[in-house]
């Protein structure tokens, strides 16, 4: 009954008011008629199992979306893609949480784990891993993304996200050159993987007593250690901006849904929302960075 396109855009009115509920977003669509109208909605407005499914299966709709804002973005000359970074940042879920030394415990989240983080200690949720562009010569926006629960390590999605960069990449007609990352993805399987694919990857090298490292580390290490490469390695903190910014936009933290693939397609229609501002500003000659002015 309801198109992919419509349920997208109305998805893109939940995360851009920060409305936390699906019961709260089928009552703000019933009494807006002109934000309706925007979403293709006549009159009747999907009830809130109808949105809790449909969420589930917006997946596959927002990535088509996506490649295609992306390639205008980088035709258009607003962003390159011949550098990313990447990191992580801890989403806390919603409701209780589970005691993280009694594995009984009943939380309102049963996906949510616990993770940790130097900045923040221990958090109760989910973990968002964002590939971005760099302020090198272009706009920071997120590229690629994946929730997993909070106690999986980074390097887990690490490799499928820079995958889908550089398919995104290709299809905009440009090419991954540097991979940005920090010490927690110093691993040689990484470096390999990145080889194959002609990517540097560079990343702080770890040191292990009377062990040889491999000579892509090595290499890594030499270009970290230099002038240029430090400059370079610095804007794999644009990556922790972005992230900063979607949580001060949007509801991601604490979030407004549970279940992992709940959690997983509200993270990409943030995203998605976001890639929207982007390309809005730019095709209104507005600053590409001024996305709080079009968020409720």
């Amino acid at each position: 009954m309801y198109s992919p396109k419509t349920m997208v855009k109305i998805f893109v009115v939940m995360v851009s008011f920060k409305i936390n509920s699906f019961r709260s977003l089928s009552r703000f669509l019933t009494t807006n008629k002109e934000l309706r109208k925007a979403c293709g909605l006549k009159e009747s407005v999907p009830n809130y199992r109808t949105l809790s499914r449909r969420l589930k299966t917006l997946e596959s709709p927002i990535c088509q979306l996506v490649k295609q804002i992306v390639r205008v973005l980088y035709q258009q000359g607003v962003i390159s893609l011949s550098i990313v970074a990447t990191d992580s940042t801890l989403l806390e879920a919603k409701g209780r949480r589970r005691h993280k030394d009694k594995p009984g415990t009943y939380a309102t989240d049963p996906d949510a784990a616990w993770g940790w983080s130097e900045s923040r200690g221990w958090v109760f949720g989910y973990k968002l891993h964002l590939t971005t562009t760099v302020l090198w010569r272009g706009e920071i926006i997120p590229l690629s993304w994946k929730v997993t629960p909070a106690n999986i390590h980074d390097t887990i999605p690490f490799l499928p996200l820079i995958a889908r960069v550089c398919q995104r990449a290709q299809f905009s007609g440009g090419r991954v050159r540097i991979s940005l990352a920090d010490k927690g993805y110093d691993y040689n399987d990484n470096y390999l993987w990145h080889q194959k694919k002609k990517i540097w990857l560079i990343t702080p090298v770890r040191r292990f007593k009377e062990r040889k490292e491999h000579f892509l580390k090595e290499r890594a290490k030499h270009l970290v250690d230099s002038e240029q490469g430090k400059r370079l390695y610095w804007r794999r903190g644009d990556t922790e901006r972005a992230n900063g910014q979607l949580k001060a936009l949007y509801l991601l933290d604490p979030l407004p849904v549970i279940g992992l693939k709940h959690v997983q397609n509200y993270c990409s229609v943030a995203c998605f929302a976001f890639l929207v501002g982007a390309l809005y500003n730019s095709l209104n000659g507005r600053s590409i960075r001024a996305i709080k002015s079009l968020v409720a």
